[in-house]
């Protein structure tokens, strides 16, 4: 579920390597196939702040079509943090019966500033800012009888607070530290992922929605 390839380098566009992976989807309302994630000055009009920790999502989660993988290119680290990634079908397959109950899960932006009101997100207008903090779609928590559809950051449901101590167990999480040259490939719905703030190093990666991915 996770593909890590080292020292990846390559002199074309990412908009044109990336397809060699996979079938690229816009990732915001303005159809960018990459978002830059950086704690440096921007270089692309869709960047977001790699400065803050985030909690364990599934990226756009709160949609109502999830990409089903997500690439995340390290163009530049240097004591950069970690990312991990949760195992929700080792989750699911360990949890006991009270947890293994069938419900239609709300899955918002919402409750993502509830609980991270000071989290840096900048919009081009007003309107923009009330259409995404508006996001959500409602999805299964339990996904083909195999893995746990679930996040900290969007979830709201009945167990909310006994799956979030079941399933973020170190037992189910892996951890990987940015290197220069990383390009990590992995499932955006049987994995939950976050990441660690960069405060006192430098950090810039390049993140990709993929559908279609080709086998490696």
């Amino acid at each position: 579920m996770i593909k890590i390839i080292e020292n990846f380098f390559d002199n074309r566009s990412p908009e044109e390597w990336i397809k060699d992976f996979g079938e690229p989807v816009p990732q915001d309302y303005y159809g960018s196939l990459v978002v830059e994630i950086t704690t440096e000055e921007s270089t692309r009009r869709e960047t977001l702040s790699a400065k803050n920790d985030l909690p364990w999502h599934h990226d756009k989660g709160y949609l109502k079509d999830v990409h089903d993988y997500v690439a995340i290119y390290c163009v530049e680290a240097n004591n950069a943090g970690a990312i991990q990634f949760c195992d929700m079908k080792a989750a699911y397959e360990d949890a006991p019966k009270n947890l293994k109950i069938q419900e239609l899960c709300r899955h918002s932006v919402k409750k993502f500033f509830e609980e991270n009101p000071d989290h840096p997100c900048s919009f081009e207008s007003s309107a923009e800012e009330r259409l995404y903090k508006r996001s959500h779609a409602y999805h299964d928590l339990i996904q083909n009888d195999e893995y746990f559809f679930f996040s900290e950051a969007y979830t709201e449901c009945l167990n909310r607070k006994e799956l979030i101590k079941h399933c973020y167990q170190e037992k189910y999480i892996t951890t990987h530290e940015y290197k220069t040259g990383d390009l990590i490939i992995y499932d955006n719905k049987r994995l939950c992922h976050r990441r660690d703030g960069t405060k006192n190093g430098k950090k810039k990666l390049l993140r990709f929605a993929l559908n279609n991915v080709k086998a490696y």
